[in-house]
């Protein structure tokens, strides 16, 4: 009987599963750089209705009978978590204190979710809580791009500002039940469906004119002149200004555009959201952005998933050849010991252990006798530095 694992679930081979583990070590570092703390959380979660994402739990009862989910998003359980351990920066009458989280792990959807098209992924991420201010959003943007840029990956990060459609609506007069098929049609880039909703609500006015122009402003951070002119009021002046101070962050603004249409999630996001991309790959490789209020009453952040990002760099590069085999384990510990692999043959006679490390692809054999070429074709250079390293001189 064939065993297969289940759908929207997948195998990491050696090769695959190292580079995984490259990537989330380099990402642990440079977020430790920026000084964001790693935290874990368990994946087990009590379900709740309410969750952002409870449509798409893996619910499970346990054996008294309590309802259960698996972990399908960190910002819920870091928001739980920031309130049970530095409950004065979850009290929204409390002196603001920033702190920054790092975190990584596995996550489960039930249905195929939108960032990785499957039901098993593994989530990378930061959250800066109890900080809201043009630098914090800033310092996000910069993680995310240094994020692709970590991994070997040219960045592209697009800023939109869903404050700024939230704060048009307002000052347009749009009813609360319209917002989220206006703002879906606004996100898509319709013109056509935009101006039919503002026609059968009959929104006038600069405001209206302004949510009509609004999909189109995309372009690089000079398109915050046009934009500016679009400002009708104290709420979209305010978020245009927010916007700015964030853009006069970028000593180098090259690598940033702007989607002022980006309106996704409106009754989520509170202000400044981003999506960072790589040169000819389509899909986003990380998505976040300000949620105060949502969970937490300053709060920002953003997750990657590690699969987008492999697919993006494609099949990972064969590694070198097996480097040596060994049946000296006294030898093999100081090669070890300077960070080259060795494997501990299995055959203990010379010419079985010869046969093992050609059948392994190792280019060296080290025995008691001392350190042999297994192939032809083998390094001059190499071999001193191994030999230097056995006996003891590495320079």
């Amino acid at each position: 009987m064939k065993i297969t694992v289940p759908e929207g679930t997948r195998d990491h081979l050696p090769r695959a599963a190292e580079q995984r583990a490259r990537m989330m070590a380099r990402l642990s570092s440079l977020y430790a750089a920026w000084g964001y703390q790693a935290v874990e959380v368990p994946v087990l979660e009590h379900y709740r209705p309410q969750h952002p994402r409870a449509a798409q739990a893996f619910k499970l009862t346990d054996a008294g009978g309590e309802l259960l989910a698996l972990r399908s998003d960190f910002t819920p359980a870091l928001a739980r978590l920031v309130h049970a351990a530095w409950p004065s920066v979850a009290d929204p009458e409390a002196e603001a204190r920033p702190v920054r989280l790092q975190y990584a792990g596995p996550v489960w959807h039930a249905t195929m979710p939108e960032l990785a098209r499957t039901r098993e992924f593994t989530q990378v991420g930061v959250e800066l809580v109890g900080a809201r201010h043009p630098r914090a959003d800033a310092e996000l943007i910069h993680l995310a791009r240094e994020s692709v840029r970590a991994v070997g990956l040219r960045p592209r990060v697009e800023i939109g500002s869903p404050g700024l459609v939230k704060a048009l609506m307002d000052e347009a007069g749009v009813a609360a039940p319209a917002r989220p098929a206006l703002a879906d049609a606004i996100d898509r880039k319709d013109p056509h469906d935009v101006e039919r909703m503002s026609r059968d609500l009959g929104l006038a006015g600069a405001a209206a004119d302004a949510l009509r122009a609004v999909p189109d402003l995309y372009g690089g951070p000079d398109l915050m002149r046009e934009a500016e002119r679009l400002a009708v009021g104290p709420a979209s002046s305010a978020a245009l200004a927010h916007l700015a101070g964030v853009l006069a962050e970028f000593e180098d603004d090259t690598e940033l555009l702007l989607d002022l249409g980006m309106a996704r999630r409106l009754a989520y996001y509170t202000g400044v959201t981003f999506r960072a991309y790589t040169v000819d790959f389509g899909k986003p490789l990380l998505g976040g952005g300000r949620y105060d209020g949502a969970l937490l009453p300053y709060a920002a952040g953003f997750a990657l998933g590690l699969e987008r990002l492999t697919d993006a760099l494609g099949e990972p590069a064969g590694g070198d050849a097996l480097r040596v085999l060994a049946t000296d384990d006294a030898a093999a510990r100081l090669l070890r010991a300077a960070g080259i692999e060795v494997l501990r043959a299995v055959a203990e006679e010379p010419a079985a252990a010869r046969t093992e490390a050609r059948a392994l692809g190792a280019a060296w054999l080290l025995t008691p006798a001392g350190l042999e070429a297994v192939s032809d074709d083998v390094d001059a250079a190499e071999r001193a530095r191994l030999r230097g390293l056995l006996e003891g001189d590495d320079a």
